[in-house]
């Protein structure tokens, strides 16, 4: 019973040990982790490499951006975006709609210039305004 009971002992003790040894190498490795000197000796060029290679991207999607995908205003024979008509050039365009109508009513089908019937006039400016309502409206979706 009493060599029993050494043994039990002796197994205790070499845990012990064990578990010491076990916790200083992980105190060691906790402080080499926490040490940012010696880590930033030891990762120092795996770091820079990665700045430099962001600042590399970044000045070249700005150089890129500038050349080829600027705003359209910016870059030289961009075309102009559509003029969206006011409300005074409107209502001009339609008093002259109102008095050619007035005009025609008379004389059905061609004028007498020989110009088109007035309701394919009509239905040229409205396609024409209904572009330009549509072209306005996507660009102040886009936000140019």
């Amino acid at each position: 019973m009493g060599q029993a009971i050494d043994e039990a002992r002796h197994e205790v003790e070499l845990t012990r040990v064990a578990l010491a040894a076990d916790i200083d190498k992980l105190e060691r490795r906790i402080r080499a982790e926490l040490d940012w000197k010696a880590r930033l000796r030891r990762d120092g060029p795996q770091i820079i490499a990665i700045a430099g290679a962001v600042v590399v991207v970044g000045v070249t999607v700005l150089v890129l951006r500038s050349r080829f995908g600027g705003r359209d205003s910016a870059r030289p024979g961009a075309a102009e975006k559509p003029r969206t008509p006011s409300v005074e050039e409107l209502a001009r365009q339609v008093e002259e709609l109102r008095a050619e109508l007035r005009g025609k009513r008379k004389g059905k089908g061609r004028d007498a210039d020989g110009d088109e019937p007035l309701w394919q006039k009509l239905a040229v400016r409205a396609r024409r305004y209904s572009r330009q309502a549509q072209a306005a409206s996507e660009h102040a979706e886009t936000g140019h």
